[in-house]
């Protein structure tokens, strides 16, 4: 654990005023929103109000942070939480879930249990942000709407119609559907119904829309929250397609040199071909994924006019777009590790040694994010 007043002060203030990505979870900056607007009634992520306060990361752990584990992960899940009763400024505690000193740290600075048949709730909760790759606010929804942890609905709003790109395309896909499911080509009730699926809450033409198509009111909320989604995801899946092209081009001319007994030419080669093999999967998966409900899907249903396919396009949305959340969150680690650990390096003389850590690196992250088997539910009390 780091108890900081420099460099975690300095990054604590930086990241206070970032808004929550894939990669940062500002539980900061919402918790302090809905007590300024509802008080205590707000409710909390955490039952810790101090954690409720924190920010959390993906971070890729740097060559000393290794050391603090037994088994060091390629990326770990790094809390901070400000030193209490103190502004962001004034510094923070900081620890990594799963670091050899996770336990007493949680229970001496929180008075948490992370081991046992029971372990308490907000380490229960820790514990799933761990393992999940990305802190996506749709990803955790959906990752956390069946269980037994009751985090209020209000930590995972998010609206998309500040953002005028998002908003003409949002508009532009939703169009033919509305047209289909209530027979009007009004432009007026087009704007009406984006406003009221992709603001903060689902608001009465929403309602409508999702009246007439039979859906459950039980699961309006989470149909909003998951076609949000789909489409944000949709918005930026274009960008990390392009850099993943690029990264397979750098991949193609990387030479290796200072091969030895200990690292010949064949053992190099076969890390190459694991790491081809795993960025592969990764990036097929994902593609994969987004065909569930991308916009070929919705113009394969659009031209059948089959407003029961539409009703089950919607209604598998939460599941889909989850699955493709943690799909495209591996393949940016992949990206995001490879670019970090490579801006120095030059491609044409690898030396043999390094090129093999940083492949077998890539690599640990099929082990360490385990897509294709859902997390085993933990026993949470308190």
């Amino acid at each position: 654990m780091n108890n900081s007043h420099s460099p975690d002060a300095l990054q604590m203030a930086r990241l206070a005023a970032a808004p929550s990505n894939w990669r940062i979870l500002n539980l900061y900056a919402t918790t302090r929103s809905l007590r300024e607007r509802h008080g205590d009634e707000a409710g909390t992520f955490f039952q810790n109000r101090r954690l409720s306060e924190s920010i959390i990361l993906k971070h890729t752990l740097r060559e000393h942070e290794r050391d603090m584990f037994d088994q060091a992960p390629v990326v770990a899940t790094k809390v901070l939480v400000p030193l209490q009763g103190r502004a962001i400024t004034s510094g923070a505690i900081s620890f990594f879930i799963g670091e050899r000193a996770y336990p007493a740290i949680m229970r001496q600075s929180f008075g948490l249990r992370v081991s046992g048949a029971e372990i308490d709730r907000d380490a229960a909760i820790l514990a799933r942000l761990s393992e999940t790759p990305s802190l996506d606010l749709f990803l955790l929804r959906e990752l956390f709407a069946a269980s037994a942890f009751r985090i209020p609905a209000a930590y995972f709003q998010v609206s998309l119609l500040e953002d005028d790109a998002i908003r003409a395309y949002i508009t532009r896909e939703l169009a033919p559907l509305i047209r289909m499911a209530t027979s009007s080509a009004d432009p007026a009730k087009v704007g009406r119904f984006v406003e009221s699926i992709f603001g903060d809450e689902v608001g009465p033409q929403a309602a409508d829309f999702f009246r007439s198509m039979g859906l459950a009111e039980a699961g309006w909320a989470g149909v909003a929250f998951a076609w949000k989604a789909a489409l944000f995801y949709e918005t930026r899946f274009l960008d990390t397609q392009r850099r993943f092209v690029a990264m397979l081009g750098e991949l193609a001319s990387v030479k290796s040199c200072n091969f030895s007994e200990t690292y010949p030419r064949s053992l190099v080669e076969e890390h190459l071909a694991s790491l081809k093999g795993f960025i592969g999967r990764a990036y097929q998966r994902s593609l994969s994924a987004a065909q569930a409900f991308n916009s070929q899907r919705r113009a394969t249903i659009i031209a059948s006019s089959d407003t029961l396919e539409l009703k089950r396009y919607l209604e598998d949305l939460p599941k889909n777009v989850s699955g493709f959340g943690g799909c495209i969150a591996i393949v940016e680690h992949i990206l995001s590790y490879w670019s970090y650990r490579t801006r120095e390096l030059d491609k044409s003389r690898v030396p043999a040694e390094i090129l093999c850590a940083l492949t077998a690196a890539i690599c640990s992250l099929e082990k360490q994010f385990r897509l294709s088997q859902p997390a085993a539910p933990l026993a949470a009390t308190g």
